[in-house]
């Protein structure tokens, strides 16, 4: 049993404000705005050019401008167009796979041809799930490239030929890249100074609380991620020397740093994020470094894919099985509640606003099919749902799939439009079959895997950490000089890189297990503050004295003692 004094625990958000609130999430209108544009523009000029099948398609390639959002300028025009592209080759791969079927539809096969559709869009959502956890991307994740191979599918069947499926939707990503460069043309307030602003905002909340305060452990681990994605932002706009921003943020995090001692209970809190006087974060390891550490069993990528892979085989045959006509629609709802992990409590939550969002969302579609819409008029109903969408799904989940839901079936339906009710009832029970599956995939399968993936995560720490204590002696820790040797500054990404994975696997154990997380909080934040402490001595900054021996000698052994 656990002392009842013991360590305090990230919590889930309370049910009640998931479900139904609303939270604030920043300035949502430029970035709604672009996404509607980059949207509607080519498809407008499709449906202006009498190719309205593939003005739907140029929509789906468009939704790579989403993407970019939150990213500076500099990068932002390589993350939107690594979107685009991949965005391109599923709806290519869908379209392929759409024509197969259709043509054995067509001469007498039986329906259970789509298992290939079904075997596709799983291979999307596993590779999908696999790069985005193994990279740390963050939203909005694998979830766009697998509407996109079902919607390429679903096109084919309204006679475009795969070729031009991966044209128009390659037409859709420039134009998701011109729009999302075009918000650099103002630079009145780049992404990298609207990241610092909501930090600051967050240490001045922060800095205002009390040690009683019921929410003070998620307020803190909650301003820790913002005052580490400004510093993300500001490294990846080349702004963290002595800009201006660099120095306000110092000076946040040093608000961050006092409050955290003044605030601290009985978890040893001063391991936590910026409470060693550490700098600010070193940029990313290299994408291959990213990719093969995850090439694990207990890492988070693998078991988000094995889960989303098993689930989306499952419920994507059980639709073909019931010959409900639709198997997509089953894949998509399972992709939508495990793409972003094994924390078991989240997943329930996105469950829930996927039903009741879908609920809703049929019956705003049943409105908007009975208008029949064509042409330009079914291109400025999708800009709006779109609109509405980057609106809300920021805020609250369940109210943004009430807009999805229609979007995505009047994309499916190329403007064909018959008896609803059929459309209405498979859709609804394709959802329910989805999230059933989901849910149960999510609770049943491999269910402790949030213990393997924090303890590996550790482990991961104190290995880079080995590796920096125990180096060659021509590369031993030089402080901050200016001749800090290449091998050690790699190393510092590395380890920075593992303690945030260390963290992020804490809070998913916090949230799925208290009760064996407090079991192993003590060696979890032992680890954390020994690798904090060490990347804090390392810092680069001029004139930053070199680590002693006697602090080496006494890194070691502490590393000893927890390896």
């Amino acid at each position: 049993m656990v002392a009842p004094d013991g360590p305090t625990l990230p919590s889930p958000a309370p049910a009640r404000s998931v479900l139904f609130g609303l939270p604030p999430a920043g300035r949502r209108l430029p970035g709604a705005a672009r996404a509607a544009l980059a949207f509607g523009a080519p498809a407008l000029v499709a449906v202006a050019l009498g190719h309205e099948q593939q003005g739907l398609m140029a929509a789906t390639g468009a939704l790579a401008v989403i993407f970019g959002e939150g990213q500076v300028y500099r990068r932002r025009w390589r993350v939107v167009g690594a979107a685009a592209l991949a965005l391109t080759i599923s709806a290519f791969a869908g379209g392929l796979t759409g024509e197969l079927i259709h043509q054995r539809l067509d001469s007498g096969g039986t329906h259970w041809w789509q298992l290939l559709l079904v075997l596709l869009m799983s291979a999307v959502a596993v590779t999908g799930t696999f790069v985005n956890s193994a990279l740390r991307l963050g939203p909005p994740g694998g979830f766009f490239f697998v509407l996109a191979a079902g919607v390429g599918a679903l096109i084919t069947g309204h006679g475009v030929p795969p070729g031009q499926v991966a044209l128009w939707t390659a037409i859709g990503g420039v134009s998701a890249l011109l729009v999302g460069m075009s918000a650099a043309l103002t630079r009145a307030h780049p992404p990298e100074e609207r990241a610092v602003a909501a930090a600051i905002a967050a240490v001045e909340d922060y800095a205002a609380r009390t040690p009683g305060d019921a929410d003070l452990v998620d307020a803190r681990y909650a301003t820790a991620m913002q005052v580490q994605t400004a510093w993300a932002l500001l490294d990846d706009a080349r702004r963290t020397g002595t800009d201006g921003l660099a120095t306000t943020l110092t000076g946040a995090q040093r608000t961050f740093a006092d409050a955290l001692h003044r605030n601290r209970t009985t978890d040893d809190e001063s391991d936590l994020l910026f409470d060693t006087g550490r700098p600010a974060p070193t940029p990313r390891p290299s994408l291959r470094y990213r990719l093969l550490r995850s090439l694990s069993p207990d890492s988070h990528a693998v078991v988000s894919a094995n889960r989303i892979g098993f689930a989306a085989l499952l419920a994507g045959c059980s639709t073909v099985a019931l010959d409900l006509g639709r198997p997509d629609w089953a894949v998509l709802t399972v992709t939508v509640l495990l793409h972003q992990g094994p924390d078991r409590v989240r997943g329930t939550y996105r469950g829930v606003h996927r039903i009741g969002g879908t609920a809703l969302g049929l019956v705003l579609f049943a409105a908007l099919y009975a208008l029949e819409p064509r042409n330009w008029a079914l291109v400025l109903i999708l800009v709006a749902l779109q609109f509405a969408i980057e609106m809300f799904v920021a805020r609250n989940y369940g109210l943004a799939v009430v807009f999805i839901t229609p979007l995505a079936l009047l994309m499916g339906g190329g403007g064909q439009y018959g008896d609803i009710f059929p459309v209405l009832r498979d859709r609804l029970l394709e959802s329910v079959i989805g999230v059933v599956i989901g849910l149960a995939a999510l609770w049943a399968v491999d269910r402790r895997a949030h213990r393997r993936v924090l303890l590996r995560n550790d482990q991961r720490v104190l290995e880079v950490l080995g590796h920096l204590l125990d180096g060659p002696p021509q590369q031993t820790l030089p402080g901050a000089r200016r001749d800090t040797p290449p091998g050690i500054r790699a190393l510092r990404r590395e380890l920075e890189f593992e303690l945030m994975g260390s963290t992020l696997g804490a809070i998913d154990a916090a949230h799925n297990e208290p009760e064996w997380a407090r079991a192993h909080w003590t060696r979890h934040q032992r680890i954390r503050r020994l690798g904090h402490e060490v990347l804090a001595a390392t810092r680069h900054d001029p004139g930053y004295e070199p680590v002693d021996t006697a602090q080496l000698t006494r890194w070691s052994r502490s590393l000893a003692e927890l390896a």
